[in-house]
């Protein structure tokens, strides 16, 4: 079996993780990241734009982006500093994060399981679809989504890039309209 490296291949692992991890950690720990996942979102959006503005065109970042050899300049510099900003925010809120998700009520198993699935899949394309529009350059808050000329290749090479960066928006709104779907059901069954 020849097994080829590539982008699309380590989406479906990342799937595929993120899938299982959320079997192990149940529903309510899911939609604790997928809270922790928009909040980080807006944090690293917004702490990056700032950082592209007001940092990211100063001659130590210009020297330090030529140092590390960065093509894509200040605004790869910067995709780079939302990325790691915004999967630490991920991990923090879920790790110490002061916030709690209710346990749902009592409901049969295959609609726990479809539920968990659901949240899976969906916290993963939230997820995933972040951190490339994040990759690519783009701002989910100023909404600059044009692919950059350095993020042209993985674009063109992988159909799940393209799906995720191309479909983001409605990557980035089901996972919230899962949660207050949930959260609607789960309050009219516990009054």
């Amino acid at each position: 079996m020849d097994l080829q490296l590539s982008w699309d291949l380590f989406i479906i692992v990342f799937f595929a993780i993120v899938t299982a991890y959320s079997f192990i950690i149940g529903r309510e720990d899911t939609l604790k990241i997928i809270i922790g996942s928009y909040v980080a979102t807006l944090c690293a959006d917004g702490f990056g734009n700032l950082f592209e503005k007001f940092v990211g065109q100063t001659s130590f970042f210009t020297k330090l982006i030529k140092f590390l050899g960065l093509d894509g300049g200040p605004a790869q510099l910067t995709g780079i500093f939302k990325i790691l900003l915004f999967i630490t925010i991920i991990v923090l809120l879920t790790i110490f994060g002061d916030y709690e998700v209710q346990e749902a009520p009592e409901q049969n198993t295959f609609i726990k399981i479809l539920t968990i699935t659901a949240l899976a899949l969906l916290s993963g394309g939230l997820i995933l679809s972040t951190i490339i529009v994040f990759a690519n350059g783009g701002s989910l808050i100023s909404g600059t989504a044009a692919i950059s000329d350095t993020f042209k290749t993985v674009y063109e090479q992988s159909r799940f890039v393209r799906g995720l960066l191309d479909w983001h928006d409605i990557w980035f709104a089901l996972p919230g309209m899962m949660f207050v779907f949930i959260s609607v059901i789960q309050k009219n069954k516990s009054a």
